[in-house]
């Protein structure tokens, strides 16, 4: 069962259809009934991302080490490819005064200093397919473990 944060405005899995729940999650914005506590995806699109790593890097960065304290595997999904990202290539990012390179390095630097990932995503679809491969992954993950 995929499950869906309440705050979660466009909604990748309607949360009318069966297998699919809302509820408040503290950390990401999906994940599964299997993974709940262990492995969640935040998303973001291109003009989240931005926002959250230049305006509110403090409250980004307390969730990722929220989950980083709960032992929780959290990826960051943008619905935005990276090169478009890092060249404000994306809707609203024309008028954004960051250099790329500085882009670049931010998101470097959070992979390395948090152990989060970044996957980049061609739009919604392509999102939803990989996050249901990642899922996927962290199931296998997790049975390795135990």
């Amino acid at each position: 069962m995929i499950i869906v944060d309440t705050r979660e405005q466009k909604p990748l899995w309607n949360p009318e259809n069966k297998g699919v729940l809302r509820l408040k999650l503290d950390e990401g914005d999906y994940t599964t009934s299997e993974l709940l506590g262990k492995a969640h995806i935040e998303r973001k699109s291109g003009i989240d991302l931005y926002g959250s790593i230049i305006q509110g890097h403090d409250r980004f960065r307390a969730e990722i080490q929220r989950a980083n304290e709960k032992g929780m595997t959290l990826a960051i999904f943008v619905e935005c490819p990276k090169e478009k990202f890092i060249s404000k290539r994306f809707k609203g990012g024309y008028r954004l005064k960051t250099h790329p390179a500085t882009l670049r390095k931010i998101i470097t630097t959070i992979q390395q200093k948090y152990e989060v990932r970044f996957v980049w995503c061609d739009g919604r679809e392509d999102f939803k397919k990989k996050a249901v491969e990642w899922f996927e992954r962290q199931r296998q993950l997790k049975y390795e473990k135990e």
